[in-house]
């Protein structure tokens, strides 16, 4: 399966990010939500686990490609993405979840901090598409509808700002509640924003590494829970 973007896609990414988020989210039936910092709620509490990855050896894709390296060291997963203008994504479970809360810790260990990173879920098998909460070396976040076969990503939350997200080579824990159609997104335990879609009800979870203007990113994921809401 073909799991490469088009550069249609990450040159849109380029022209959102270096507008500061200028341009409106699609008139679509999805209510994107966002909560001043002030007003964040605090991090919800995580029931019983349905799965816990902290070593990597048997679960995320690790196959490579002259554009993308995907590997395991030190317990961790990482994603080197060489080539500019291209993202990539890997599935790390089997089973598809429903409704979820998704937490891992992603750190960027090198490569520009003019990047995109983070999870993917509800990724159905035979569906191909997937929701993707991605955030930037820069400090910016995103909502998407991605997938193999499109051409563009479909912003459901555009590129926002936010002083929560650690810009460069740090460590930022990304969390997802899904409940039915609701999402809230999190990280460092910041309450961002939640988005209402219906789309897809289940999938599998898994990790999004993507450059633009320069290659050589390489972003690392550890910690990798689910559990129920």
């Amino acid at each position: 399966m073909k799991n490469s973007k088009d550069i249609s896609f990450v040159m849109l990414l380029l022209m959102v990010m270096s507008a500061c988020s200028s341009s409106p989210a699609p008139a679509i039936a999805t209510v994107p939500t966002s909560v001043p910092l002030s007003t964040a709620l605090s991090s919800p509490t995580p029931n019983s686990i349905l799965f816990e990855d902290s070593e990597f050896t048997n679960s995320c894709t690790v196959d490579s490609t002259a554009d993308v390296e995907r590997f395991v060291e030190n317990g961790q997963f990482n994603m080197r993405v060489l080539t500019p203008f291209y993202a990539k994504w890997t599935k790390c479970t089997k089973v598809e979840y429903a409704d979820f809360i998704l937490e891992v810790d992603a750190t960027q260990v090198s490569g520009p901090d003019d990047n995109s990173y983070g999870v993917i879920f509800r990724y159905g098998i035979n569906a191909g598409e997937f929701y993707a909460f991605l955030i930037s070396g820069d400090g910016f976040y995103v909502f998407t509808v991605d997938g193999a076969e499109r051409e563009d990503a479909e912003l459901l939350v555009d590129w926002t700002q936010s002083p929560v997200i650690k810009q460069g080579a740090q460590t930022n824990h990304i969390k997802i509640v899904a409940v039915g159609e609701n999402m809230k997104y999190y990280v460092n335990d910041q309450f961002l924003g939640e988005v209402q879609d219906a789309r897809f009800g289940a999938g599998v979870v898994g990790f999004f590494t993507g450059t633009l203007a320069q290659g050589g990113v390489q972003i690392s994921f550890d910690n990798l829970k689910i559990s129920k809401p």
